[in-house]
C-alpha cells in the first residue's frame, strides 16, 4: 500500500492495478493519491460524487500506515512463526503508533496469521529436536521461554506437556550430566549447570545419587 505527498483536490476515482488486480489506485486530479486493497477501498465508501477532502486523507493515511505495518509483521513470519508479542515489539520498534499495531494485530489474528498456541507448539518441536548433551533444554526451560514471548503460562504449559515427555526431559538431563562430567567438571558444577537450566531439583537429586552408587561400585 502506497500514499503520495499531494495537494491535489476534487473528484475521487479508482482504478484496478493491471499489474496488480489485488490494489486499486486513488486518483484525484488525475494523479495516483494513494493505492490501497478492494477491502480498503470499501471501507472508504466512497460515492460518485467522493471528493479528496481533509477527513478522507485523513482516512486513506491510516490505512496506507495499517497496510505497511501489516507488511512488515508478513515479512517477519516469512522469516519465522512469531507470537502476538513478539510481532508487537517488532512493530513498535518500527516505530509504529500503538493504535495501528493494535489494529494490524487484531486484524491478523482474525485472518489466522497470528495463533500463539500453534507458535508455541510449534517452538516446543523445534526445541526437542534440536537438544544435545551440550545444550540441554528442560520443560521449566521451554515455558520460560513461551512465557518470555508473550505465550500465557496455562497455554506454555500445555504445549510443553504434549510436546515433551518426562523421559525425554530425563534422558536429556543424563546425557548432559554425562557429557559434563566427561569434559572434567565436577559433579556439583554440572549439576549446577543443569539446575540453571531448568532441571527440576529431584531430579538432579536423583542423578547424583545414581553417580555416587556408580563411582562406589567402581573402588570396590
Amino acid at each position: 500500500m502506497t500514499a503520495t505527498q499531494t495537494r491535489a483536490t476534487g473528484a475521487v476515482t479508482t482504478r484496478v492495478l493491471e499489474r496488480n488486480p489485488n490494489m486499486v489506485a486513488l486518483i484525484v486530479a488525475g494523479r495516483t493519491v494513494a493505492v490501497l486493497g478492494h477491502d480498503e477501498v470499501r471501507s472508504l465508501r466512497l460515492g460518485t460524487k467522493a471528493r479528496w477532502t481533509a477527513p478522507l486523507k485523513a482516512r486513506v493515511a491510516a490505512l496506507v500506515q495499517h497496510g505497511r505495518a501489516r507488511e512488515a509483521a508478513l515479512r517477519m513470519m516469512a522469516r519465522r512463526a512469531h507470537t502476538r508479542d513478539e510481532l508487537q515489539r517488532g512493530l513498535r520498534k518500527l516505530r509504529y503508533p500503538t493504535a495501528c499495531v493494535s489494529g494490524t494485530l487484531d486484524a491478523l489474528e482474525r485472518d489466522g496469521w497470528i495463533d500463539d498456541a500453534q507458535c508455541a507448539a510449534a517452538r516446543v518441536a523445534q526445541w526437542e529436536r534440536s537438544t544435545t548433551a551440550r545444550k540441554p533444554r528442560s520443560a521449566a526451560w521451554m515455558v520460560a521461554k513461551l512465557v518470555a514471548a508473550g505465550i500465557e503460562s496455562e497455554v506454555a504449559e500445555q504445549c510443553v506437556a504434549r510436546g515433551m515427555s518426562s523421559a525425554t526431559e530425563r534422558r536429556s538431563a543424563e546425557e548432559a550430566l554425562a557429557t559434563a562430567l566427561k569434559a572434567g567438571k565436577s559433579l556439583r558444577a554440572a549439576l549446577a549447570a543443569l539446575s540453571r537450566r531448568g532441571f527440576a531439583p529431584e531430579l538432579l537429586e536423583e542423578l547424583a545419587v545414581r553417580h555416587e552408587e556408580r563411582d562406589d561400585a567402581g573402588t570396590r
